[in-house]
């Protein structure tokens, strides 16, 4: 028999077919990246063109944040600049929602005083021309009595009486009358006065303004016996960004900074504790508290983008976090005092 030997062949592959396949791969995944960064821009484009303007000045700031959100992604696409504008366009959206929602409520409540204060109007007229109709039927009914008499001298006189009584009658009313639009009046400038005192009101410190509505709740806590924990953010580069940027880009970055507080930790109460301090009061344990500090510190120093003038500017504060535990029966008194003493540890 003759030996039949086979011989084993190699197969080699095409590294060229490799190379091939993972750059088209890779091009997918570039084209992917890039429709999602035009879809994410053009929706903050939508957001912009469409938001609702009560406002204008407000209105234009929320624009102004948004097209320096769209600028962010277009010079940083990455992971990391995605997230950033996700979380910013977040805090701006929520910010506007609770201005624009606080402006509403406020037009609600002077539509119905002033709806108030036109129905008492509209009531005191109705009610005089009801009283002038009445006294004018009766001195008819009376002339038409007086009338069938022959005596002219008793019809004179009964002439004379009813005109007397009408004459009364109109100045009654027209005394009403000006009575009530003096009132509406003093309406109007009721509403005038609440609405100067409401502007007014925002040349008050804010951070005066927040820790005294934040006193009120940590008391109100102690006094139910609730044990809560105050989350205490320092921003230790306050005042050098403040002598490097304008009042106002200042004035809007803190607000997007209590804006993205809030949105960190949304169960809790969040405000202004000094000019350089934010607090939020947290019900849950301290524990949860204290491993939240960690987050809060981390999402805060991610930069804040402002715009002015068509010029856009990076804001990227320096903050420090502590918690402090209040336990029931605590001392408000002897708590701010530690409250003090944790914040002076915190910006040394």
């Amino acid at each position: 028999m003759n030996a039949v030997k086979g011989r084993s062949r190699t197969v080699r592959l095409n590294p060229m077919i490799s190379l091939r396949k993972t750059a088209t791969e890779l091009e997918v995944l570039e084209k992917l990246h890039r429709a999602a960064v035009t879809c994410y821009s053009e929706a903050l484009r939508s957001t912009e063109q469409n938001a609702i303007e009560l406002d204008s000045a407000q209105s234009a700031h929320f624009r102004a944040q948004l097209q320096a959100l769209r600028e962010q992604l277009r010079t940083d696409a990455g992971p990391d600049g995605l997230e950033g504008v996700q979380t910013s366009f977040d805090a701006e959206l929520k910010n506007y929602r609770d201005k624009t929602r606080a402006q509403i409520q406020k037009l609600r409540q002077d539509v119905q005083a002033a709806a108030a204060a036109v129905e008492s109007f509209a009531g005191s007229v109705s009610e005089s021309e009801v009283n002038l109709e009445s006294g004018l039927k009766r001195e008819l009914n009376s002339l038409n009595q007086s009338a069938q008499s022959n005596d002219i001298q008793e019809v004179r006189d009964a002439i004379r009486a009813s005109s007397a009584k009408i004459a009364a009658s109109i100045e009654q009313m027209r005394s009403s009358n000006q009575l009530a639009i003096a009132q509406l009046k003093d309406e109007i400038r009721l509403l005038h006065r609440e609405v100067q005192t409401a502007r007014g009101s925002k040349t008050i410190d804010p951070a005066t303004e927040s820790r005294q509505g934040m006193n009120g709740r940590m008391e109100e806590l102690i006094k139910k016996d609730t044990s809560f924990s105050v989350l205490l953010v320092v921003v230790r580069n306050l005042d050098g960004l403040q002598n490097c940027y304008s009042a106002n880009v200042m004035a809007a970055a803190l607000r997007g900074f209590q804006a993205r507080f809030e949105n960190i930790v949304p169960s809790a109460i969040v405000g202004r504790w000094a000019k350089d301090q934010f607090a939020a009061i947290l019900t849950t344990a301290s524990s949860n508290a204290i491993q939240m500090s960690s987050e809060v510190v981390r999402r805060l120093s991610e930069p804040f983008l402002e715009q002015e003038g068509g010029r856009a500017h990076s804001i990227v504060f320096n903050p420090r976090a502590g918690v402090m535990e209040f336990g029931p029966g605590s001392d408000l008194a002897k708590s701010q005092a530690r409250l003090k003493q944790l914040a002076d540890a915190l910006m040394a």
